[in-house]
C-alpha cells in the first residue's frame, strides 16, 4: 500500500502535457515506430538521443534564459514599469485639473495623493517582485533537480537490495542441498527476492515518472536522456543567524510591503468619504478597510517572523536526521553483517537475516530522503530571509 501511494505522490508532481496526433509507421529493420506531427516518439520507457549533461548551476541558467516563468517575471516586472507610469499620468492629469480654472474636473487631493503613493510603490515593488518570482523559479529547479537525484539514489539502493536478496537466496539454496535449512527457509528467500524485484520496478518507475516531468519542466523532449551531473550530498547549515535572518525578512520581505501599502491606500481612500454622512455604506466601508488593513499591517511582521523561524527550526530538524540517518546505515549494515554470520553458523534464523536486510534498506532510503529534505529546508531558510518567493499584489 505504501509503494502505491509512493507512486500516486510521484507521478502526481509530473508537468501534464500536450496531446500530439500521431501514427504508426514501419522502419526499414521492421519494427514499429510512433511517430507524431513535429518528433519520433518512444515505443518505450528507453530515454534516448545524445546525453545532455547537466549540473545544478546551468539548470539554473537554462531556466533563467529560456523558461516561461522567467519571460513571465519579466514581463510582469515591465508591468510594473508601466503601473508607476500610468499613475505619473494620472498624478499630471490632477496637477493641470488644479491649476486650470476652465476644466470642470474638480480637484481631489487625495485621489492625488493616492496616486503618488500608488506611483512609488510600483517602482519600488516591481524589481522585489521580480526577484521574489526568480527565487521562486530557482527554487522549483532545485526541488526538481534533487528529487530526480534522490530517486537515483533510490534506484541504487534497490538494486543493490535485491543483489542481496539473490545472494541470500543462493546460499540457502544451498544449505538446503546440504540439509542444513529447510524447503521453507528456500522459499522464503525466493518470496524475498521477488519482492526486492517488484520494489526496484516501483522505484524505477517513480525515477521514469520524475525524470519526464524533469525534462518538461526543463523544456526538454519527454525522452530526452539528461545526466544530471550534481549529487545531492550534505551540506553546511546556513551561515545566516536567526537573528540576522528575522531582521533581514522584517526590512525586506514582500508581505510586509504590500500590508504597509494597503494600509496607506485604504487611509488615504478614506479621506475621499470624509465628508459622507457617518451612516453612510460608503463611508463605513472606507472605515471598515482601514481596520482589516490594519490588522493585516499588524499581523504581517509577526507572520514573517514566524515563518523564518518556522524554517530555522525545520532546517535544524533535517540536519540533525542526516546525522541520525548516518549513524543508522552504518549501525543497521553492520547488524545485517553480524546477523548473517550468525544463520551461516547456525545461530540465527532466515528470519532474523531477512530482518536485518530489511533494516539496512530502509535505514538507507531513509538517509537517502533526510539528505534532500535537508538541503531543500536551508534553501527554504535562506530565501525566507530576503524578499521571499511571492509577489506582492498591486491591487
Amino acid at each position: 500500500m505504501k509503494k502505491l501511494l509512493c507512486i500516486g505522490i510521484v507521478v502526481a508532481m509530473v508537468f501534464g502535457g500536450t496531446t500530439a496526433a500521431f501514427a504508426a509507421t514501419t522502419t526499414n529493420a521492421g519494427s514499429t515506430t510512433i511517430t507524431g506531427e513535429a518528433s519520433t516518439i518512444i515505443p518505450d520507457m528507453s530515454f534516448t538521443g545524445t546525453v545532455t549533461k547537466l549540473s545544478l548551476e546551468n539548470a539554473y541558467k537554462k531556466m533563467l534564459a529560456d523558461s516561461s516563468g522567467a519571460k513571465i517575471a519579466e514581463l510582469n516586472k515591465q508591468n510594473a514599469d508601466n503601473i508607476a507610469k500610468g499613475y505619473a499620468e494620472t498624478i499630471q492629469n490632477l496637477n493641470a485639473a488644479q491649476s486650470s480654472s476652465s476644466l470642470a474636473i474638480s480637484y481631489d487631493a487625495s485621489n492625488k495623493e493616492m496616486a503618488k503613493v500608488a506611483k512609488a510603490y510600483a517602482t519600488t515593488q516591481g524589481p522585489k517582485n521580480y526577484q521574489a518570482e526568480i527565487n521562486k523559479l530557482k527554487s522549483d529547479t532545485l526541488k526538481n533537480y534533487y528529487t530526480v537525484k534522490e530517486y537515483e539514489t533510490r534506484v541504487q539502493i534497490a538494486t543493490d537490495n535485491l543483489a542481496i536478496k539473490e545472494t541470500l537466496l543462493s546460499n540457502t539454496q544451498l544449505k538446503y542441498k546440504l540439509g542444513t535449512v529447510s524447503k521453507n527457509d528456500v522459499l522464503k528467500a525466493e518470496v524475498a527476492v521477488n519482492e526486492a524485484k517488484d520494489t526496484l520496478t516501483i522505484t524505477t518507475n517513480a525515477l521514469n515518472s520524475l525524470k519526464m516531468g524533469f525534462n518538461q519542466f526543463m523544456g526538454y523532449d519527454l525522452m530526452q536522456n539528461v545526466s544530471l551531473t550534481d549529487t545531492v550530498s550534505e551540506i553546511s547549515l546556513s551561515s545566516i543567524t536567526l537573528q540576522n535572518a528575522i531582521t533581514s525578512a522584517l526590512k525586506n520581505r514582500n508581505e510586509i510591503a504590500e500590508a504597509v501599502y494597503k494600509l496607506e491606500m485604504a487611509k488615504l481612500n478614506a479621506e475621499t468619504y470624509k465628508a459622507y454622512p457617518k451612516t453612510s455604506s460608503k463611508y463605513m466601508n472606507a472605515q471598515m478597510n482601514i481596520l482589516l488593513a490594519e490588522t493585516a499591517n499588524k499581523n504581517a511582521p509577526l507572520t514573517v517572523e514566524a515563518d523564518v523561524r518556522t524554517k530555522y527550526m525545520a532546517m535544524n530538524e533535517k540536519y540533525s536526521n542526516v546525522q541520525t540517518g548516518k549513524i543508522s546505515v552504518e549501525n543497521s549494515k553492520e547488524t545485517a553483517r553480524l546477523v548473517q554470520l550468525q544463520y551461516d553458523s547456525g545461530l540465527a534464523t532466515l528470519t532474523d537475516v531477512q530482518e536485518a536486510q530489511l533494516g539496512y534498506y530502509n535505514a538507507q532510503v531513509s538517509y537517502s530522503n533526510a539528505l534532500l529534505e535537508y538541503n531543500l529546508a536551508v534553501d527554504d531558510y535562506e530565501l525566507s530571509s530576503g524578499v521571499g518567493v511571492t509577489a506582492a499584489s498591486f491591487q
